[in-house]
């Protein structure tokens, strides 16, 4: 990562086609840098000096560098889109020890931020927002976390609706959305379980400099690392110290030999 950022303080010189400036001043919060090939790096969505570029950067043998295209980004500053999680989680695509009677979602919860904030990550440690959220779907400790990033001026938008009362089922609701913080961090507890939870985390809604208008994610298990059981209905069992957050890939959720979604969240963005 610290040479990544080494890169973005050099392109900040090119954005503004003039003289070197302070690399500070080229805004990655807003934006994502990929590493396309062994030698070129993208850096998407920038903001500098009240606009938005992309770049791409080519890292030569010798040493040297070159920015091989710098894009001038036109694209409104707000978009509202609507998200419908459904559900397909059932006895039928999940068989083993499926709750008859009992599974469903806890509300919906999370935020649009920039690229400062992780509220969960896989392979991190949750936080304390998203070990109560997972184990019993509550949402009050996750808004305070989301609260706070809110006041430092990381987040934008509280995401909160409800969830699915028995699955398989659909929930929808529309929010708002900004350049400045165009990750979309979304969570919801699977019930009943010990502490497993489905959800994205920094999802970015632009790509190629663009608002996406529809996009369509498949939803898998998460295991929040909170709790040990390993099964639906599994007794509290804290694990001490806390596991990080990993996608289940074995039962219940492993069906012949595959690890099927148990739902999609899909964004549609509205006129």
């Amino acid at each position: 990562m610290s040479s990544i950022k080494n890169l973005i303080v050099i392109v900040a010189s090119f954005l503004v086609f003039t003289t070197t400036v302070n690399g500070q001043a080229l805004d990655l919060t807003t934006g994502q840098a990929n590493i396309t090939d062994k030698d070129q790096i993208s850096l998407e969505h920038l903001f500098f000096d009240n606009n938005f570029y992309n770049a791409t950067i080519q890292l030569n043998l010798d040493g040297t560098y070159q920015v091989n295209q710098v894009e001038t980004l036109s694209l409104a500053p707000i978009a509202v889109y609507q998200v419908t999680f459904t559900s397909s989680w059932s006895q039928q695509t999940h068989p083993y020890e499926y709750p008859i009677g009992s599974s469903h979602f806890s509300g919906l919860i999370g935020a649009t931020h920039n690229a400062l904030v992780n509220f969960w990550q896989s392979g991190e440690i949750a936080t304390n927002g998203i070990e109560n959220m997972a184990e019993s779907g509550s949402k009050s400790l996750l808004i305070t976390e989301i609260n706070f990033q809110i006041d430092n001026g990381n987040a934008q938008h509280l995401l909160s609706a409800g969830g699915i009362g028995s699955s398989p089922g659909e929930v929808m609701f529309t929010f708002e959305i900004s350049q400045q913080h165009p990750f979309v961090t979304l969570v919801s507890m699977i019930a009943p379980s010990p502490d497993w939870f489905v959800g994205v985390s920094k999802l970015s809604l632009i790509a190629n400099g663009q608002w996406l208008e529809h996009l369509v994610v498949p939803l898998f298990a998460y295991d929040a690392g909170t709790d040990s059981g390993t099964r639906y209905t599994s007794p509290n069992r804290d694990t001490q110290p806390k596991a990080s957050i990993q996608r289940i890939e074995t039962l219940p959720f492993l069906v012949n030999s595959e690890v099927p979604s148990i739902g999609t969240f899909t964004f549609e963005r509205l006129e």
